[in-house]
């Protein structure tokens, strides 16, 4: 619906700010697709295809170590740009335009594809699993992809320019000198900052508990406690992929406004003949 709703109205998608939520938006649906709904599929049916098929199972990684990563790396540039947006100097203000916003997102999404090509070659299935059988690319994977890109680096950058946006606002002589969509699109970027963090947070202090207690002896019970806490955490990861809609929704008016007139419109409506009072004069 997020996708629709962004994508269906020009001021949405004429704003950088927008246009990168718009690809994090559709970099969300498909990472929930591959992750959310594969666990289900294996979870609670015992159907993973990935354990039978070489080829889905090489996709699989390879969407899994680009999509999340594109996502998030949008929803950051999507704070900077209202940083920029909300700047009181012309210079950086100047900086928010379409142009740049699509030179960038040309070298983002070159530089998640190309690390994640590796993983096209050395996904395979191994002892009926789904896994990188590469040391040096699964070293990347934990200690570069998920610590700087997925965890570190985001949260600093998020809370960093989502403070300074809002601050920003705040500093304004006159709110009105933004306009009422810039306000509000403010107003979601840093709403969509926290909702990020809570679902990153939780993902990378259970990492630091992980590295920290790889040589320790642990029995049955343990494994499984760990296993439903990862599992835990991996569902609440999915929120920042899923309920921004819903973010939207409660704090943006122009968005509830698009969301009433697109479900006006979906919404099938019955043909009602309304009677014309006409006055007939006679004829003379």
């Amino acid at each position: 619906m997020t996708i629709v709703i962004m994508s269906t109205k020009r001021s949405y998608r004429t704003k950088p700010s927008t246009f990168f939520m718009l690809l994090s938006a559709i970099a969300g649906c498909i990472h929930l697709i591959n992750a959310t709904l594969a666990r289900i599929l294996t979870t609670g049916f015992d159907i993973d295809l990935t354990r039978t098929s070489s080829v889905l199972c090489k996709l699989r990684q390879f969407v899994y170590m680009i999509v999340p990563g594109f996502a998030i790396t949008c929803d950051w540039l999507s704070t900077i740009n209202q940083f920029l947006v909300t700047s009181r100097s012309v210079r950086l203000r100047r900086l928010s335009n379409m142009k740049l916003a699509y030179r960038t997102i040309t070298i983002v999404i070159i530089f998640w594809i190309v690390p994640g090509i590796p993983t096209l070659i050395f996904a395979n299935i191994k002892s009926g699993t789904c896994m990188i059988d590469n040391f040096i690319l699964q070293i990347y994977y934990v200690y570069v992809n998920t610590w700087s890109f997925y965890t570190t680096i985001p949260i600093i950058i998020l809370i960093i320019f989502g403070i300074l946006a809002y601050r920003n606002m705040r500093l304004l002589v006159n709110v009105r000198q933004l306009r009422g969509i810039d306000r509000q699109l403010t107003f979601m970027v840093c709403a969509q900052v926290l909702l990020i963090v809570i679902g990153i947070a939780p993902y990378a202090l259970f990492n630091i508990y992980s590295i920290s207690t790889a040589q320790w002896n642990k029995d049955i019970e343990q494994k499984n406690k760990e296993n439903f806490v990862i599992n835990m955490i991996a569902l609440i990861g999915t929120i920042e992929f899923g309920a921004s809609f819903y973010l939207f929704i409660i704090i943006s008016s122009s968005f509830r406004q698009q969301v009433k007139q697109y479900l006006c419109c979906c919404w099938p409506q019955t043909n009602i003949v309304q009677p014309i009072d006409m006055n007939v004069l006679p004829i003379n």
